[in-house]
């Protein structure tokens, strides 16, 4: 299934909390689509899905955009 939030409206830490919280409802194949702000650190998103074994794509880079998927239970 697939997912969107949208977190630009939002400052930091915000963004990554939220996403953080998001990824924990994720099941296998789920895939999340994130939306930043410009002042998030795309970095961080990054180090996230390496720390929670998920895919990371940064899908549009002048929109700020990444998709995540859970890869392993």
């Amino acid at each position: 299934m697939e997912y969107q939030l949208d977190t630009r409206e939002y400052r930091c830490p915000l963004p990554l909390l939220m996403t953080k919280k998001a990824v924990k409802t994720l099941t296998l194949n789920d895939v999340l689509t994130v939306l930043l702000s410009s002042e998030s650190n795309i970095e961080d998103f990054r180090l996230l899905c390496e720390e929670q074994h998920l895919s990371f794509v940064v899908t549009n880079q002048s929109q700020r955009s990444i998709k995540m998927a859970k890869i392993k239970e």
